[in-house]
């Protein structure tokens, strides 16, 4: 009996119409999608054609007369015209637009850099203190995360703005902080900052140099712990070797460079910066300056002989030589008085017509004013040593502080609000990054009799950092965006000086293509190094 076999059915019987065929829907879907795309950008670019013509020719003048979009940026190179009060280049309203805007970008990378750095370490410690066992250190870490996290970052900045910092006390009643050369006034915040000087190119070479020698130290000392099995206490040999590579770069970089010096009559026979110190005290009458507070409080010398008797010296404003020799004169007790000039004609007039007995600059700019003068072989340059790096502390000198660092109302307001807003989200995301590590991974670190900044340091914080850095990244685009409000408080950030360009230009397409461009390559830049660093974390862990 032959078997029967199933009856196949026919091709023809079985197809689906194509109306009903996924992969036909799914390819129709694809191209209408594309038409839709199509329609939209052409939609879109014919209405910008149409408002660009509506906005008339002035928006697109060439500088031979004519109209074309190619020229739409050419109003960059036209006179600002107005006054940024805050620079880190130099910039004067006879500039373009563009170096305005230039302007403006430097100052809100100043503030985006300094805002991410201290919020990263206010975020860190107050996200450790919500973790803490003392209740009132939590307490308070707790109270002000919820503050700062459920107000509107804007009306934060108005409240530092106008509510504390207009109301610090003028200059002459300064508040000075635990006695320490920082400042609180209607004027800002002023504080010692670092001047580099000329020397400091050969110091930082040394720096950069020994930072490549402790990583070659750590990485080959590890390799020998790996090898023989014993410790080699790395953290002790790589600082050593990190400190005496610096130290050593700091006393060459100071002995190999002479580039400041100091005019000096050669009647007063100072020959080298040591003799001031004898000079001034034959010209008080006493045997030592160290005695001069003793007199003046029992009255031998009054506050007018000793003003009277102070070395008064010619600089240039902002020179680094000005800063080099004042700080060898203030621990020495030697009382100056500094005039200060733009340009060094206007200095070496005034020495010459005896408004100063000392004359302190590059030595380069000495040397060339010295011979102009009619007598110059009666002046004696005298050098003046210098070390990479000195500290300028803030003084009051008339009705406002000179030296060291200026804080101004309206940066600072920018850069605490930040700071304050921005770090009460990173304390959050550091509390829930070291709380998704384990329990058994703090009990282990203990049970090793690691202490508690040990284990934090060690054990859990690294292994919390997968974490902590993928929302870490959206608060760091945040600080850079949020820093827009800036021009709440009168800082002039980009679209500070954008917003003002815009209204004097009248190019409104322009500036706000300049201006999105600009913050959307400060964002990628910033989400770039992250995701690179998180690669870096990834690639360790495994």
């Amino acid at each position: 009996m032959a078997e029967l076999s199933p009856k196949l059915p026919q091709s023809s019987q079985d197809s689906v119409p194509f109306w009903r065929d996924i992969r036909v829907l799914g390819v129709l879907a694809q191209i209408a999608f594309v038409i839709v795309v199509v329609i939209s950008i052409s939609w879109l670019v014919t209405n910008i054609l149409e408002n660009l013509t509506t906005l008339g020719e002035n928006q697109f003048l060439c500088r031979d007369g004519t109209s074309s979009i190619r020229c739409a940026f050419d109003f960059l190179r036209l006179d600002a015209q107005f006054d940024i009060s805050e620079t880190l280049i130099t910039y004067d309203p006879s500039d373009s637009y563009a170096r305005a805007l230039l302007v403006g970008l430097g100052n809100t990378i100043r503030v985006t850099v300094f805002g991410v750095i201290l919020a990263t370490i206010l975020g860190t410690f107050v996200g450790i203190a919500r973790l803490s066992s003392n209740w009132l250190i939590s307490s308070i870490a707790k109270w002000y995360v919820d503050i700062m996290r459920n107000t509107p970052l804007l009306l934060q900045l108005f409240f530092l703005f106008f509510g504390v910092i207009l109301l610090f006390p003028p200059i002459s009643e300064a508040i000075q902080l635990f006695g320490l050369p920082f400042y609180l006034s209607q004027r800002g915040i002023n504080m010692p900052w670092f001047v580099f000087m000329p020397s400091a190119g050969i110091w930082l070479a040394f720096l950069v140099g020994a930072i490549v020698l402790a990583l070659v130290l750590w990485v080959m000392l590890g390799r020998q712990e790996e090898r023989t099995g014993k410790a080699r206490n790395r953290p002790f040999w790589v600082l050593l070797a990190f400190l005496a590579v610096v130290g050593i770069g700091w006393g060459v970089s100071g002995r190999s460079t002479n580039s400041q010096a100091m005019m000096v009559a050669k009647a007063q026979r100072i020959r080298t910066v040591d003799d001031m110190a004898a000079t001034m005290a034959r010209r008080l009458g006493v045997n030592e300056l160290a005695n001069v507070s003793s007199q003046l409080a029992s009255g031998a010398i009054t506050e007018e002989q000793l003003s009277a008797a102070a070395y008064q010296i010619c600089a240039l404003k902002d020179d680094p030589a000005e800063v080099n020799l004042t700080a060898q004169l203030r621990p020495q007790n030697i009382p100056y008085a500094v005039t200060r000039f733009d340009r060094a004609d206007q200095a070496t007039e005034a020495y010459a017509a005896g408004e100063c007995e000392i004359y302190v600059a590059r030595s380069a700019v000495l040397a060339g004013e010295r011979a102009i003068l009619e007598d110059a072989a009666n002046h004696s340059l005298v050098s003046v040593p210098e070390v990479p790096v000195r500290i300028s502390v803030p003084r009051i000198e008339g009705l406002n502080f000179v030296g060291g660092l200026k804080l101004t109302p309206n940066f600072a307001a920018i850069l605490i609000g930040l700071v304050l807003y921005t770090g009460a989200f990173i304390a959050e995301i550091v509390r829930a990054g070291i709380q998704s590590v384990a329990k058994g991974q703090s009990e282990a670190a203990r049970a090793l009799g690691l202490s508690e900044s040990q284990r934090l340091q060690l054990v859990v914080l690294p292994q919390a950092l997968r974490v902590i850095i993928p929302p870490m990244t959206s608060q760091y685009l945040n600080l850079a965006k949020n820093s827009s409000l800036a021009i709440a408080v009168g800082y002039p950030d980009l679209w500070s000086t954008a917003f003002t360009t815009l209204n004097q230009s009248g190019r409104a397409i322009q500036v706000f293509v300049l201006v999105m461009g600009v913050y959307l390559t400060l964002s990628l830049s910033i989400s770039f190094l992250l995701n690179w660093y998180n690669r870096r974390i990834a690639l360790v862990e495994r």
